[in-house]
């Protein structure tokens, strides 16, 4: 009884601790400011050499922050629903790109996991680096270095940019 105990205090402490980058996945609307800018800068990594312009596209996280401070958590989702539907008809890969922290790799991971989703069939994307569950992505990332963080992330985002629609 004990250790069953102990086992759900620890799950839930687990989630509490992931639940800055969990909390909005799969929702419309995005609460939190970090959680939106790391999206929208994984989205824009992803359409450099796609020539798509304005301000939705800018490489400028300040940018993308202060436009989140103004704006409600619905259009924050539909901001980053547009990019998405953007990227289904152009994705490329722009390299390792720095990772502040395990927040904004869950963040990337899950702007990059609604893309694949996004593609539907067109691609396969497979192995652990695609997985859904969130919290298995966090625990990765508190366990390995950050070069690491980054080797997965542009690893997911030249998957993404090598998926091509059949013609």
């Amino acid at each position: 009884m004990k250790c069953n105990f102990r086992s759900g205090v620890m799950s839930a402490i687990a989630l509490l601790w992931a639940y800055p980058a969990l909390a909005q996945f799969g929702s419309l609307a995005i609460d939190s400011c970090e959680d939106y800018v790391a999206r929208a800068t994984s989205q824009v990594q992803i359409a450099i050499g796609c020539n798509f312009g304005g301000p939705r596209w800018s490489l400028d996280s300040v940018e993308h922050m202060n436009w989140c401070r103004r704006s409600s958590p619905k259009d924050r989702g539909r901001e980053y629903d547009e990019r998405r539907n953007s990227l289904i008809g152009c994705r490329s890969d722009s390299g390792v790109v720095p990772i502040a922290n395990c927040n904004e790799y869950a963040a990337r991971a899950r702007s990059q996991l609604d893309l694949a989703k996004s593609l539907g069939s067109i691609c396969s994307f497979q192995g652990m680096r695609w997985s859904e569950n969130l919290v298995q992505h966090m625990h990765w990332c508190n366990r390995t270095s950050a070069s690491r963080h980054e080797f997965e992330d542009a690893a997911r985002r030249k998957e993404l940019a090598e998926c091509k629609a059949p013609k």
